[in-house]
């Protein structure tokens, strides 16, 4: 398979990964200020955007693909940062191969089993008649039957396109193999370990990262460190990018 990449800058290498129903262009924002002192590789991850869907989808799966990519990039040691399903891909590849690994950025995510929190928005995504769809504002519309919150919708109606070859709408993720594997998506990490130098970025009013997660994530990244953005819920990096950028490039360098 292949995965759609954007580099910027020039530097260390650093991965950045978005998270679920997301693009790369999700954090360019961040990657833009990193970019003064590290060569950022934006990825589209695994079943997002212009990237292939790898079969099953899964945690340890996409992990692989990324790893795949990276040496195919020529990287034998780099630094990664991942916001949520990115966040859990990045610390999948960091415990099952710690050695490709120089620090790891975590943000708003742990490394646990959580619920299923998106049904709501695949009962949606799939109520939208894309063969039938005359315009973006209609496609709005419908998901607003199950997506009341504007904000939502705007970041997912980022990743609705047209076909360049047909003019079609679709979705530029792969709703059905997203559906079908959103178990394995939100499943804990694997048991690894990581020792190097580990970012948890938390928003804080999101309930993402608990103090019960606290020992799961300590077994796995033993040289852990937290830091809490105040005001900031699960989107901190798009609610707060100045000091999201801060905080990790005084961690990175």
């Amino acid at each position: 398979m292949s995965i759609h990449f954007q580099v910027l800058g020039s530097g260390n290498p650093l991965i950045v990964i978005h998270g679920l129903f997301g693009t790369s262009d999700n954090l360019k924002a961040i990657a833009k200020g990193l970019a003064e002192d590290f060569k950022v590789f934006l990825i589209d991850a695994p079943g997002h955007g212009d990237s292939d869907t790898v079969e099953p989808l899964t945690l340890t799966t996409m992990a692989e693909e990324v790893k795949t990519f990276a040496e195919a990039q020529g990287l034998t040691n780099f630094s990664i940062l991942g916001h949520s399903l990115g966040g859990k891909i990045a610390m999948e590849l960091a415990v099952n191969n710690p050695e490709l690994i120089d620090k790891l950025i975590v943000a708003d995510i742990a490394p646990v089993k959580y619920p299923r929190r998106h049904d709501s928005i695949l009962a949606a995504l799939k109520s939208v008649p894309l063969e039938n769809l005359a315009s973006r504002s209609q496609a709005d519309k419908k998901l607003q039957e199950n997506i009341h919150e504007p904000g939502v919708r705007g970041f997912l109606l980022k990743s609705l396109a047209k076909d360049p070859d047909t003019s079609a709408w679709e979705w530029k993720f792969d709703l059905d193999a997203l559906e079908q594997n959103y178990d394995n998506l939100v499943d804990a990490n694997s048991d690894g370990k990581f020792t190097g130098d580990v970012l948890f970025i938390i928003g804080g009013a999101s309930n993402y990262v608990l103090p019960e997660h606290k020992e799961q994530i300590t077994n796995r990244f033993p040289n852990v460190k937290p830091k809490i953005i105040q005001g900031t819920g699960h989107w901190l990096h798009a609610e707060k990018p100045n000091a999201f950028t801060k905080i990790c490039r005084e961690f990175l360098l």
